[in-house]
């Protein structure tokens, strides 16, 4: 999957989550203590063979910023690819345009990537997925 590159958003307050979400992103939520939601994303992506992870944040994304560090962990910690991190254009919620917005603020880091395809993922779910099966059944 060399021409597959991740994007990650890191997730908006839910309101279900509303005590949980103040202060953090809903990827940097912890689970079994060791583990933040965004971990499953960026080993799934990682798994499938992607070199080159962008992870688009919002607000609130210190503690996701110290907990994914340079992606040594998974093997992103590259000269040319790797982890990147996206951080809002602006603070200001009010001028935040939700997913659409966010990746119009990341189309010059698209435009400098290499690779053809790009897998848009959200931190609401957790799970381990395939992703060179899908894009097995996108280029058929």
């Amino acid at each position: 999957m060399k021409n597959v590159m991740g994007v990650i958003y890191t997730g908006e307050n839910d309101a279900r989550l509303r005590e949980l979400t103040l202060i953090r992103a809903i990827a940097a939520l912890p689970v079994a203590g060791r583990y933040r939601v965004i971990d499953f994303l960026v080993s799934s992506m990682v798994n499938s063979g992607m070199k080159n992870v962008g992870v688009i944040t919002q607000k609130n994304y210190q503690s996701l910023m110290d907990h994914l560090g340079s992606g040594k962990a998974w093997d992103l910690s590259r000269k040319n690819e790797g982890l990147y991190f996206l951080p809002p254009r602006s603070s200001d919620d009010a001028k935040y345009q939700g997913r659409i917005g966010s990746l119009v603020d990341v189309v010059p880091f698209l435009n400098h990537s290499k690779e053809d395809y790009v897998i848009l993922a959200d931190c609401h779910m957790v799970n381990s997925m395939d992703y060179e099966a899908l894009l097995d059944g996108v280029r058929r």
